[in-house]
């Protein structure tokens, strides 16, 4: 459905060893975030101030219920339906006709297993320029 989506996934596995930054599974909407080196497996990521050109800004955080572990691909359905509908109401605009793209961190079996289940929505400029300032009602 959403072909511009940027799929990552979330274990527990330390990838980004930085000055400033933060566990993934505390990352509050309005964090805004640099690239870690792989979305393939991420536990932390740079946090940088909004005001500072930056790549990521969480829009969404949102738990999935459930006490078994679903399967990879329903839990990505899933992210990627929450992220989608929370987007138009933190970036003012709709989907389709943003500048910005999607993209999510969610829980795996193994991350299920010792209780995470938090989906953590993002936008990125679709061109993957920088970002400078927050896109919280930016309306574009």
């Amino acid at each position: 459905m959403m072909s511009r989506m940027l799929m990552a996934v979330l274990i527990a596995v330390a990838l980004v060893a930085s000055a400033c930054s933060a566990n993934v599974l505390k990352l509050d909407v309005g964090t805004c975030f640099d690239d870690p080196d792989t979305f393939d497996q991420v536990e932390d990521v740079p946090v940088v101030d909004c005001a500072t050109p930056h790549d990521n800004e969480v829009f969404a955080n949102v738990d999935l219920t459930g006490d078994d572990y679903p399967g990879q691909e329903q839990v990505e359905n899933r992210a990627s339906q929450i992220c989608y509908d929370n987007f138009a109401d933190y970036v003012g605009i709709a989907y389709e006709d943003s500048i910005y793209d999607i993209g999510w961190l969610f829980p795996t079996d193994e991350t299920w297993s010792a209780g995470d289940r938090e989906v953590i929505c993002f936008g990125y400029h679709i061109d993957l320029e920088k970002i400078s300032g927050s896109i919280n009602g930016i309306g574009e």
